[in-house]
């Protein structure tokens, strides 16, 4: 009998028509968040929808994703002047006092994420460890046991920067933006070691692009993809990382992403149903 795996993360938009728009995916998807975390065996899944409107936390989206044992509901910013035109307003607070209550009747809502968090052109870049504590408040305040996570681009930015935030927080979603021979082979474990040393028991859920944003902008070659998941599954087997996540669901029906889908498919089918547990 086949299983989902609660370390394994879908990324992505709940539909509510198909076919539509899902978030940085071109032209319009076919595949809603639920539908490819059932198709990967994924039991974990970043809810992303809420990123962009408190309204779209939503309880019809969260019933859709029934099956899912465990939610993270991206916390909201918004550009005021219009998409790629700035203006950012954070609504993080009131989020994570909506989510926080919204968990309270759907359990498997177990965490929420501050995306981009203080990139250097992202929306969070100035934000304060203050504020952060507000966030981190306000998800406890009906349900203490949410889980606040950051979004970090390992690489490109400094793991110091985060220990004023450090009692704030809970985890990472790790991504790679710029794929390259030399990060994944000589740099990866120092900045999951230099993570575990910094930030002692913080959860680690490694991001994958199943796209090449930071490249030519088409699927993931296939190449760099199987050394990405190579080195990802030594750092899982490792212990070093808790998760593995797969950036975004709206892609897997697009013909030309599907077989790197196919590629990462198989092999977490494999991670899942080809090992023993022991119970």
């Amino acid at each position: 009998m086949e299983r989902r795996n609660d370390n394994l993360w879908m990324w992505g938009d709940v539909l509510d028509k198909i076919p539509s728009k899902a978030n940085c995916v071109p032209g319009l998807s076919y595949t809603s968040l639920e539908t490819a975390a059932e198709y990967m065996g994924c039991g974990s899944a970043f809810y992303v929808n809420s990123d962009f409107g408190l309204e779209q936390i939503d309880e019809a989206h969260i019933r859709r994703m029934a099956g899912i044992n465990n939610i993270c509901c991206l916390l909201t910013h918004i550009e005021e002047n219009g998409p790629g035109l700035g203006g950012w307003k954070l609504y993080y607070k009131e989020a994570a006092e909506k989510i926080s209550k919204l968990s309270v009747t759907h359990p498997e809502i177990k965490s929420a994420l501050i995306d981009d968090f203080l990139s250097e052109t992202g929306p969070s870049r100035y934000i304060t460890p203050e504020y952060v504590k507000e966030v981190h408040t306000a998800l406890k305040s009906a349900n203490p046991n949410l889980k606040l996570y950051v979004v970090q681009y390992i690489g490109r930015q400094k793991p110091q920067d985060l220990l004023p935030f450090k009692d704030y927080f809970d985890g990472f979603s790790l991504w790679n933006w710029i794929h390259t021979d030399h990060y994944w082979e000589a740099e990866y474990e120092r900045e999951l070691w230099f993570l575990h040393d910094m930030f002692p028991g913080k959860t680690i859920i490694q991001g994958q692009f199943i796209h090449d944003f930071g490249g030519k902008r088409g699927a993931m070659p296939m190449d760099i993809l199987k050394y990405q998941c190579e080195k990802i599954l030594e750092q899982y087997d490792a212990g070093m990382v808790d998760g593995w996540c797969l950036l975004q669901s709206g892609f897997l029906s697009k013909p030309d992403h599907r077989e790197q889908f196919e590629y990462i498919r198989n092999l977490w089918h494999w991670l899942t149903n080809g090992r023993t547990v022991l119970k």
